[in-house]
């Protein structure tokens, strides 16, 4: 099978079960975990509750984040339509762009932003 990568980094297509410390993807230096990807989603959960959260696209993110925790679950929820996974990527930059007042927040931020620019590879290749 050939390697798939999604910008600059390795998708682990080998996954059968996902355990905390299964890797996701990686790109030789940094790799992401499946708990890091929770906590990653984690946090935009708590972000999205505290902004917009009436707000139809926050609810369409807020259903697509929580349809890929619940897969890093191992449990298998309704799969969100390419419709919605840009709309999530969309407030996620929108969330991303709010001015952080801390390093830590920023770096928190950014890496959000890369688990939402990886969910097009994620659930292109780990969902089908």
């Amino acid at each position: 099978m050939k390697d798939a990568f999604f910008m600059g980094y390795k998708i682990n297509r080998n996954i059968k079960h996902f355990l905390p410390t299964s890797i996701l993807f990686s790109n030789g230096k940094e790799y992401i975990t499946v708990a890091m990807a929770k906590d990653a989603l984690d946090y935009i959960l708590s972000i999205i509750a505290t902004r917009n959260p009436l707000v139809e696209s926050y609810n369409t993110a807020k259903m697509v984040f929580n349809a890929l925790k619940m897969m890093l679950e191992n449990k298998r929820p309704s799969r969100p339509n390419n419709v919605d996974i840009k709309t999530a990527a969309d407030v996620l930059k929108e969330i991303a762009n709010l001015s952080a007042k801390y390093e830590e927040e920023k770096e928190r931020n950014a890496k959000a932003t890369l688990v939402c620019k990886l969910i097009d590879g994620f659930s292109g290749n780990l969902l089908r």
